[in-house]
């Protein structure tokens, strides 16, 4: 996993205090989503799957296609 000074989910610049989560001070709410989503990555999900299983993106619509 690579770490950069940006919030993981606006990439609003962080200072060094922000990023142990990698999240700003307005995302921080998302903090537990995101430490679920790196959990389901180390049990090997795919990103997207792993994102919506934790709430992080929302399924396909059917009616799109």
């Amino acid at each position: 996993m690579s770490l950069r000074n940006e919030c993981r989910n606006c990439q609003t610049p962080l200072s060094a205090e922000e990023t142990p989560n990698r999240l700003c001070d307005e995302c921080c709410y998302l903090a537990v989503d995101y430490r679920r989503y790196d959990d389901l990555r180390e049990e090997g999900r795919m990103p997207y799957q792993a994102k919506l299983m934790c709430g992080l993106a929302d399924p396909p619509d059917p009616d799109d296609e």
